[in-house]
């Protein structure tokens, strides 16, 4: 009896001690559980952040635009012609089979991150025109729209470009592709023609060159690519932002609370009453003298030479612009890549990725580097580019950044001589030098239309004649 009770005192105590071990092993999987659980949500130790590790949607806009000096657009249709894929279907005028692998200045839409899908591009043209766009989108009175694309991170391309296309690389690129119902692509491409009338204004200095900005908007990451007198190498002055004129704000005129009272006027007061009877006077006077002059009784009033009326200087007209000096960046002189490596840099830090840079460098390299006069190049404050080229995309990206950057032509003073030299050269002995003048000049455009105007009235009639030709294109 008693070696049972015993035994039986035995089991229970292995029961007992079996349960405790499940119910410990039953709490630590709910305690690992719950800090797993924790873990998931973002709930860390110590107090110590996470790491957001969620992927996001990145959209970068870039455009390149090129400007005359004298011109009031921005990539104006007569400054350059397409060299856009024919499936672009540009309004402008084709590139020579010569040139048409040539960069031109474009606007790109690019996206990294994250597939998505349904979403809408939407940019608008205040005061413009688009010239082509890809892939094929919806075009309204005033804004283009690419409707329910969807972000992939791999599909199908539409079209195929050539190897040798300057436009290809963005094909290779590590960025979304955007479907629409019929049309794919690993980009955006647009070609926008903006009203804007550049006025900034460029002259030498001892060390580089001084600009005066009359606009609003300052100009930011200025560069003057300045060719020099070695072939193939430019001297580089920058800074950093030029600033605009700052508009002055208008205060408002004191109003008293209470409107005043139109005093009641009684017709038929001894006031009233005179004061028709001198207009009455006044009005027979002036009759009679008229029929007097009319027989000869009264001799015509000589005109007095009237002044014109002085024009009331503006608060815009009386601050006078800042004058700017823009330094060398290095006495010697750059080769083409080392130029090229300063707006690297810079498009780097805008938030640019490698496939935007690129592209940007392909066009400032055939623009923005020329051999014949320094250009400017510049970014479009952002609000401005906000104003002139709206962009809304639904629903909003988590990283948006635009750039716009803006190759400005015919402002370097150096200029004028040249356009005289080639005038001159219109009346060459050489029929050769003759047509390549001819053809220069017409290039030039609406820069050489002043000193034009003035050589159709040169003694050479070879001048003349050929200046006119080069005026009746410009028109």
């Amino acid at each position: 009896m008693k070696q049972h009770l015993e035994s039986k005192k035995h089991n229970q105590n292995t029961i007992n001690l079996s349960d405790r071990r499940q119910q410990k092993a039953s709490l630590i999987w709910t305690v690992t559980t719950v800090i797993g659980l924790l873990c998931a949500c973002g709930v860390g130790g110590a107090g110590e952040p996470q790491a957001d590790s969620q992927e996001k949607l990145i959209v970068r806009d870039v455009s390149v635009f090129l400007v005359s000096a004298h011109g009031k657009k921005l990539n104006d249709a007569a400054l350059f012609r397409s060299t856009t894929p024919g499936f672009m279907q540009s309004r402008r005028l084709s590139a020579d089979a010569g040139e048409s692998d040539k960069p031109a200045p474009l606007g790109l839409i690019t996206f990294e991150g994250p597939p998505v899908k349904d979403i809408d591009v939407l940019l608008e043209f205040p005061s413009g025109r688009f010239l082509a766009h890809w892939p094929t989108a919806r075009i309204q009175s005033k804004r283009i729209y690419w409707r329910s694309q969807n972000l992939l991170k791999e599909s199908p391309l539409s079209m195929r470009l050539s190897e040798s296309s300057w436009l290809s690389p963005l094909q290779q690129a590590d960025r979304l592709c955007v479907k629409g119902i019929d049309k794919c692509d690993r980009f955006i491409l647009y070609d926008v023609e903006l009203n804007h009338n550049p006025r900034i204004t460029m002259t030498p200095a001892e060390n580089g060159f001084q600009i005066q900005n009359a606009d609003t908007y300052p100009l930011k990451a200025l560069t003057i690519m300045q060719p020099a007198e070695q072939q193939g190498h430019w001297k580089v002055a920058a800074l950093e932002q030029v600033p605009g004129i700052k508009k002055e704000e208008k205060q408002p005129e004191a109003k008293s609370d209470q409107p005043a009272k139109a005093k009641p006027v009684d017709p038929l007061s001894e006031e009233s009453l005179k004061k028709k009877e001198k207009e009455a006077k006044a009005k027979a006077l002036q009759m009679l003298g008229k029929q007097l002059q009319a027989v000869g009784a009264l001799p015509k009033p000589t005109e007095a030479a009237t002044k014109p009326a002085e024009k009331k200087e503006t608060a815009a007209a009386k601050q006078k612009t800042p004058a700017v000096t823009v330094p060398y960046l290095k006495s010697a002189a750059l080769t083409r890549a080392e130029a090229l490596e300063i707006w690297r840099k810079q498009l780097v830090d805008l938030g640019l990725g490698k496939p935007e840079v690129e592209h940007v460098l392909r066009i400032l390299a055939e623009h923005a580097l020329r051999d014949d006069q320094a250009t400017i190049v510049y970014c479009l404050d952002e609000s401005y580019l906000d104003k002139i080229l709206p962009l809304e995309i639904t629903p909003f990206p988590d990283v948006i950044r635009r750039t716009g950057i803006v190759i400005l032509l015919d402002a370097d003073p150096a200029l004028l001589k040249r356009i005289d030299a080639l005038i001159t050269q219109l009346g060459h002995q050489s029929w050769t030098k003759r047509e390549a003048a001819q053809k220069a000049l017409e290039e030039y455009g609406k820069a050489a239309q002043a000193q034009l105007q003035k050589a159709t009235s040169n003694k050479d009639l070879e001048i003349v004649f050929r200046a006119e030709q080069i005026l009746s294109k410009l028109k």
